[in-house]
């Protein structure tokens, strides 16, 4: 019996097609352009090698404006967070060293957008409309959330950290630091090198500028420092602004401050190339905070072994007599977390 032959070449011109048509299918799109805003929804995370802050800076407003209102009851805890984020850097980046109650707005607007969604779980809404103890504060943390909800405590801590800081003359503000804390430290027990370390350095700006008999502790403050620090290997040289800004200016060190921040200003150019941005935002607040000294250490520098004399006596009494005015005791009365928390 013969075999049956087969033609080859309509098959190989089949298969020569199936081959093209498969690569034309399979070829990569050319990526979409990112909008230049969306690289500060996380700025201690995202990649960013642009050193051009004016390009930024003029992008964020019109950005900001369209992300808030793309913002719907549909929205996904996702979306909101990158919005809460936006909101922080842009305060953090552009607003707070020149224009505190604009970055006061911000902080606000990015920490309500979040809350409001953290607000929707009973035991933690309960702990902020009546005003809860910081123990059951912290109990309305653990009973509520997972480390699902990370992404949107953190943005909510950390826009409202933000507002702590630059209303550090304000009662409310320094009164809503436990809670603050006590969300960073929750986050903390679920990742505790988070995004370079970024939590710990805002602990430590916190404890910093809490008042000790509040529970400030500069100890604390300085030990979470060095822990950002370390995750972060000292390659994110924001931490080493705050570090000036909020613990040297406590102690206070003057000498530690202008150190903190000329490590800062003599980082070589991409010194971490994918945080050249954030970087190059701190150089720029290091040499603001450099010229400004004055404003943050007010008393003349004592240096150690020097003897006081009468100068230190004076303060000692006249002191305790301003204290009162400007230290009620009745303050806990005027915190009206859950009014501001829901604005």
């Amino acid at each position: 019996m013969a075999k049956r032959s087969f033609p080859i070449a309509p098959l190989l011109l089949i298969l020569t097609m199936v081959v093209f048509l498969s690569a034309c299918a399979h070829k990569k799109k050319a990526p979409v352009e990112q909008p230049t805003g969306s690289f500060l929804e996380d700025i201690y995370a995202t990649p960013n090698t642009s050193t051009d802050l004016e390009m930024f800076g003029k992008a964020m407003p019109s950005y900001l404006q369209y992300i808030d209102g793309a913002i719907t009851h549909a929205s996904t805890e996702a979306a909101l967070c990158k919005v809460s984020g936006a909101y922080y850097g842009y305060a953090f980046c552009f607003a707070e060293d020149t224009d505190k109650e604009e970055a006061s707005r911000l902080y606000l607007k990015g920490r309500d957008i979040t809350l409001t969604e953290l607000r929707r779980y009973g035991f933690f809404d309960n702990a902020i409309t009546y005003n809860k103890s910081i123990d059951e504060f912290r109990k309305s943390l653990d009973d509520s959330f997972d480390k699902k909800r990370f992404q949107t405590i953190y943005w909510a801590a950390m826009n409202w950290a933000g507002w702590i800081s630059v209303n550090l003359d304000n009662p409310e503000a320094l009164a809503d630091i436990p809670r603050v804390q006590a969300m960073l430290e929750f986050l903390n027990a679920f990742d505790d090198s988070y995004s370079n370390g970024v939590i710990h350095a805002v602990l430590g700006t916190l404890y910093a500028c809490q008042p000790q008999t509040d529970g400030g502790n500069l100890e604390k403050a300085r030990e979470e420092f060095d822990k950002a620090f370390s995750c972060s290997f000292n390659s994110v040289l924001a931490f080493h602004v705050m570090h000036a800004q909020y613990y040297a200016c406590r102690v206070p060190d003057r000498e530690l401050f202008r150190k903190s921040l000329e490590t800062v200003l003599k980082a070589p150019a991409n010194y971490r190339e994918d945080m050249n941005f954030l970087n190059e935002v701190s150089k720029r607040k290091a040499r603001f905070l450099l010229d400004n000294t004055e404003q943050y250490f007010k008393e003349p520098a004592v240096k150690a072994g020097a003897e006081p004399a009468a100068e230190p006596q004076g303060e000692a009494e006249t002191q305790p007599q301003g204290e009162p005015e400007t230290q009620p005791q009745g303050e806990p009365e005027t915190q009206p977390q859950q009014e501001r928390a829901a604005e």
